[in-house]
């Protein structure tokens, strides 16, 4: 992403800022969008006319204008579809996703422009140009631009196919909000606050949705196993057949385009590009972890099913809808801790401060709230990044943060703009679901989990900011290999578990008082418990999607697959009712690659070791990190960047001793 330019703080300009507000209506998120894929088109034409000698400065820096403007183009409209309230504008946003998409494979598929790039001469020019030029080949040959016409006009069609669909995946998964309607006591269990904010409705039920903040409560503290059960179906159920249909056509695809490709399987061509390199390590890595993770599964399955079998005599087994309950319960008993205890401790607006000034401290930043910036809905708060002491203006971010209808269901960070040195200033956003002040009595209490997840997300948001090193749109931000991109996330849960940290800011509502350090042992000796099964879920999921897409998906039948995958990986038996491929999300988004979150885990773990070593706070290697982990992008390989900070190459051990301690 650098050339050897003048090196200069990141300041925003007119013309590269991101375009404010996008968001007003579908006719300015249009307009926007076309002038942004327009100024593409214009600079793609330019680059194909002839010319006596290839350049950087005559071709290379026009490839860069043409990236940017698709990126800012590409990212604001992915999220507005996310979420904006107005239909209107979500509707057009998927346009501008779909037209931008579409123009990002005819780019790739365009042999004019592969051979204007191949023929620049970068003999003489820097490190990050060459890999600026290889990766961009790369990718080239990776869409099939080397490939004859007819192949490149199916690969193109296949794409435009695949963004359609995918959007309509996730469009299913969004809108399906189901509602369980139960009487007033069946929410026995459940948090004070969290029944007020459930008022008994005309007819003398309350309803209980599958939105995440009613969804996990009642999985961990309604006593009812039947209104657990039941909701869990529910959830389970979302989108489904719909997406069923949709996730069949879009495995037919990926598997065509893989084998046009040259690969036998959709997951040997995607692993290609990141730090596994080829389908069989990740199959190995998958077999490994899962090795590793059982053991720890079984101990926990057994001690769930003791502590069930005091409520149920009869009790054979553990399933689903009560692994959270039973988790919860032999948390409080065994070990002394109840998560209901530690909300108090956790009210929303709190914790955002607390993780701000946390971050600024470790890596010498200034947070403001950017109260005159214009947002797309009243809930959401838009901030600035600078240097501690300093006045400019080095990245901008929003936090839309608490639920509401039509928009994402999880927790992510959306990318808005690549940062770069020299003008283009990095914008991203986090999109979480988390309890809002305006329901209830204003605190919206946290459970210590939500916590971990805005430490995490808020980890990918810093990544986003601070990843500006050089002039290569490619090479910035969080173009980093995929399996990498969550390990700067995962490391930083490791500060939500520390008792300074978190008595910082984690202050009880009622008395002011700190969280006890006391309090935070048991809580994270607690936590220590229930780790095997749910590890072992997640290797469920990193085999779900990958063997889904390491076979020929025309003999494939999704509930076969799903039964047989159940078996071999997941703690609990399948209900009747769990279609999880009809709103497994990262099927879509991820595909193969789910494995890059325990694989990136391992990383994290080792990466923590450092910090283990010297200190939580210590801000020498909280700066050395930043340096060598965060601000580099893409610039090297992750492998680099993990030797480079670690001193040597990663392992698997620090992971194994975190399963097994």
């Amino acid at each position: 992403m650098k050339q050897n330019t003048a090196q200069t703080k990141n300041t925003a300009t007119t013309d590269e800022a991101a375009p404010v507000p996008v968001w007003t209506s579908a006719d300015e998120l249009t307009t926007v969008c076309n002038a942004k894929l327009a100024k593409a088109a214009a600079l793609r034409e330019a680059i194909k006319k002839p010319i006596d000698a290839r350049t950087v400065n005559n071709t290379l820096v026009s490839f860069n204008e043409l990236m940017k403007s698709l990126d800012t183009a590409s990212s604001w409209a992915s999220l507005m579809f996310n979420v904006h309230p107005d239909e209107g504008v979500r509707n057009a946003a998927q346009k501008c996703r779909q037209a931008a998409s579409k123009f990002a494979t005819e780019i790739q598929m365009d042999r004019g422009l592969y051979d204007a790039a191949a023929a620049v001469d970068v003999s003489d020019a820097d490190a990050l140009t060459k890999r600026f030029v290889e990766r961009m080949l790369r990718d080239f040959r990776r869409a099939g631009v080397d490939k004859d016409q007819d192949v490149r006009t199916r690969l193109a069609a296949i794409e435009g196919e695949l963004v359609k669909l995918s959007q309509a995946y996730g469009k299913n998964v969004r809108e399906d909000v189901k509602t369980l309607e139960v009487a007033p006591e069946a929410l026995k269990g459940l948090p004070a606050d969290f029944i007020e904010a459930h008022p008994v409705k005309a007819n003398g039920l309350v309803d209980l949705t599958t939105d995440y903040p009613d969804f996990y409560p009642v999985q961990r503290y309604v006593e009812d196993a039947e209104v657990r059960k039941s909701l869990y179906e529910l959830f389970m159920n979302r989108a489904y057949p719909a997406n069923s249909e949709i996730l069949t056509q879009v495995l037919a695809l990926r598997h065509e385009k893989a084998n046009l490709l040259g690969h036998k399987t959709w997951a040997s061509y995607n692993a290609e590009d990141k730090m596994a390199k080829n389908a069989e390590t990740i199959e190995a890595f998958i077999k490994d972890i899962a090795s590793i993770a059982r053991p720890r599964m079984k101990d926990d399955l057994k001690e769930l099913l003791k502590r069930k079998k005091q409520d149920h005599r009869k009790a054979r087994s553990i399933d689903v809808w009560d692994r959270f309950f039973y988790v919860n319960k032999v948390q409080a008993e065994k070990y002394g801790f109840d998560a209901q205890s530690v909300r108090p401790y956790f009210p929303y607006k709190a914790v955002k401060e607390g993780i701000l000034d946390l971050y600024g401290e470790l890596f010498s930043l200034r947070f403001e709230h950017l109260s005159d910036e214009p947002v797309w809905h009243d809930a959401v708060e838009a901030y600035g990044m600078y240097e501690q002491g300093g006045d400019t203006l080095l990245g901008r971010f929003y936090l839309d943060m608490h639920p509401r209808d039509e928009k994402y269901k999880h927790a992510a960070m959306f990318p808005l703009q690549t940062g770069l040195e020299g003008g283009q200033m990095p914008i991203g956003t986090l999109v979480c679901n988390f309890p809002d002040p305006a329901d209830g009595d204003g605190n919206a209490l946290m459970e210590h989990s939500d916590v971990q997840t805005f430490f995490h997300e808020f980890g990918h948001l810093i990544h986003q900011l601070l990843a500006q090193r050089g002039t290569w749109v490619s090479l910035a931000g969080i173009n980093v290999e995929w399996d990498f991109v969550e390990a700067p996330s995962q490391i930083l849960e490791e500060w939500a578990w520390d008792p300074g940290v978190l008595a910082r800011f984690a202050k009880h509502v009622e008395t002011g008082q700190p969280i006890p350090a006391a309090t935070v042992a048991k809580m994270r000796a607690a936590d220590e418990f229930g780790k095997g099964v749910h590890v072992m879920r997640q290797v469920f999921y990193t085999a779900f999607s990958y063997f889904l897409h390491a076979q020929d998906p025309s003999t494939l039948k999704l509930d076969d697959f799903t039964d047989a995958m159940y078996k071999a990986y997941n703690p609990y038996r399948r209900m009747a009712a769990d279609r999880v491929y009809a709103n497994f999300g990262h099927i879509i988004g991820y595909s193969s690659m789910y494995y890059t979150y325990q694989w990136s885990l391992v990383i994290a773990k080792d990466l923590f070791t450092r910090f283990k070593e010297k200190g939580m706070l210590d801000t020498e290697t909280a700066a050395a990190y930043r340096k060598a982990i965060l601000e580099p992008g893409g610039t090297a390989d992750a492998t680099e960047l993990v030797e480079d900070f670690l001193g040597r190459p990663f392992n698997v051990e620090a992971y194994k001793d975190w399963l097994e301690d």
